[in-house]
C-alpha cells in the first residue's frame, strides 16, 4: 500500500499485521484506507 508505505497481511481470521510504519497513527491511517478499499471492492460487508 501507498501513502502510507506499509505492508498489510491480512488472514482469514480477520486477524492483520501491518509493518513499515514509524508511529501508531500510520497503523490506523493504513487499516481504515484498507478497510475502505475493500468495501469498495465488495470484499467487505459492514
Amino acid at each position: 500500500m501507498h501513502d502510507p508505505d506499509v505492508v498489510i497481511l491480512l488472514f482469514a481470521s480477520g486477524k492483520l499485521v501491518c509493518t513499515g510504519t514509524v508511529n501508531e497513527k500510520m497503523v490506523y491511517e493504513a487499516a481504515e484506507k484498507l478497510m475502505a478499499e475493500l468495501i469498495q471492492k465488495g470484499l467487505l460487508i459492514r
